[in-house]
């Protein structure tokens, strides 16, 4: 329970880094990264709540800080980014599925897996701003969406390969035992 707590902290912090992508409002941020990076060192199950209460933690802390350097709060930017948690429900549940649950003699390539992750959880944000009638993404572009998708599933890769191999001795184990 401390390490899922501690994963959606550091997760909301990590949102609040954030690096654009082209000319558009689109931006990756490091919160999903370290969501999914925790999901795979701690082997946390239930991927599916805890996306939702990672993302609604990335919200809250984001609001919070807009409200600390001074943006107006309005329920419009409350809205917008209430709309993210989206993102990351729609990551959970293509995790649960793509990657969780996958009994199969030949999985698919993580890499991949995480990519399908992404853009699915990209694509329902993508989808509840659209029906929310925000202009947030109107420039963003497939093309856009898919290599955010493709960096964050390799920075994923690469952090917890980092970990398992040089991080503390509690994540170098093979067998971490969820408490």
């Amino acid at each position: 329970m401390k390490r899922r707590i501690l994963v959606i902290l550091v997760a909301a912090l990590a949102s609040l880094v954030s690096i654009p992508v082209g000319d558009t409002d689109f931006r990756i941020t490091l919160g999903i990264i370290v969501m999914v990076a925790g999901i795979q060192i701690f082997s946390i199950d239930k991927v599916i709540g805890f996306s939702f209460w990672t993302g609604l933690a990335v919200c809250l802390a984001r609001i919070a800080y807009a409200a600390v350097i001074g943006i107006n709060i309005t329920p419009l930017l409350i809205g917008s980014y209430f709309l993210e948690i989206f993102f990351y429900l729609g990551y959970g549940i293509i995790y649960h599925f793509a990657i969780a649950n996958i009994r199969t003699k030949y999985p698919v390539p993580l890499v991949v897996s995480l990519v399908l992750c992404d853009f699915g959880g990209n694509s329902l944000e993508y989808l509840m701003r659209f029906f929310y009638a925000s202009e947030v993404w109107s420039d963003t572009s497939l093309l856009t969406l898919l290599l955010a998708a493709l960096t964050r599933s390799v920075v994923i890769v690469l952090l917890v390969w980092i970990l398992k191999r040089f991080g503390p001795k509690s994540i170098r184990t093979e067998e971490v035992v969820e408490s």
